[in-house]
């Protein structure tokens, strides 16, 4: 009894594991050039995304160009591509697609959508990467988030963060301090844990905050309490850069 105990513990831990929602973050640097066809190109990818979306192979997808003032006017990307998967064997299973999969897949996509000299152009543009000068990506495993509300429309405005974690109270403070500090002053907030990256991506970042302030939020109650809480979960963590970014196109479930 003792060991199928053991056996259904197991079981739902690695559920509760793999129920956790992955994203994979794209920091993509244009080449020369190319940035008054990359966002049409983008929405060609759109189409694609939007059917994987329905057919269940992810959540979401969101296109976020960076304002160039960001990060004292030297942002690290020109674009950010966010992938949305519900948990980590949605997002392997996508990763191990052959190429053949992706091109008979966006043919399908645009069938009686695009014309067929469209789909070859963009067809060939992915293949060849045509756009992307510097590609960096991160995969980030969800630890907790926070909506306020609403649904997502072009221009809003979202803030990038790279965080990285200084002593075993970070998390903490984000989750019992800062998140209750977010609640009616944010339309959207995240923090999740860096679980892996590609090889060329940046090394002393631990984590990554997302989040889209509330402009109508009213201020922030200045007290004694808040004031040392702020002060002391600053201590916790390092904010390496962060980038302002704007929504430019995006499917959702």
């Amino acid at each position: 009894m003792k060991k199928l105990y053991l056996q259904i513990l197991l079981v739902l831990i690695n559920f509760s594991v793999n129920a956790q929602i992955y994203t994979e973050v794209e920091e993509v640097t244009l080449n020369e050039g190319t940035e008054s066809d990359y966002e049409a190109f983008e929405s060609f990818w759109g189409v694609v995304k939007e059917k994987m979306i329905s057919d269940g192979y992810q959540d979401g997808w969101f296109i976020w160009k960076v304002d160039p003032t960001s990060f004292d006017g030297n942002p690290w990307a020109d674009y950010l591509i966010v992938n949305v998967y519900k948990d980590k064997s949605q997002m392997e299973s996508m990763n191990n697609k052959p190429q053949s999969w992706w091109v008979d897949y966006m043919k399908k996509a645009h069938k009686g959508k695009t014309k067929r000299s469209v789909i070859k152009k963009y067809t060939n543009e992915t293949i060849n990467n045509k756009y992307r000068e510097k590609s960096v990506t991160y995969t980030n495993q969800r630890i907790s988030d926070l909506s306020g509300g609403g649904n997502p429309s072009k221009g809003l405005v979202g803030y990038y963060h790279g965080i990285e974690q200084l002593n075993e109270d970070y998390i903490d403070f984000e989750l019992k301090f800062f998140r209750e500090l977010h609640k009616g002053r944010k339309l959207w907030w995240e923090v999740n844990k860096i679980s892996d990256r590609s090889d060329n991506a940046y090394k002393p970042v631990t984590h990554m905050i997302f989040e889209i302030n509330d402009e109508n939020a009213p201020s922030l109650e200045s007290n004694f309490t808040n004031e040392m809480m702020i002060k002391y979960g600053q201590t916790t963590r390092k904010i390496h850069g962060t980038l302002k970014t704007t929504l430019v196109n995006w499917r959702w479930q």
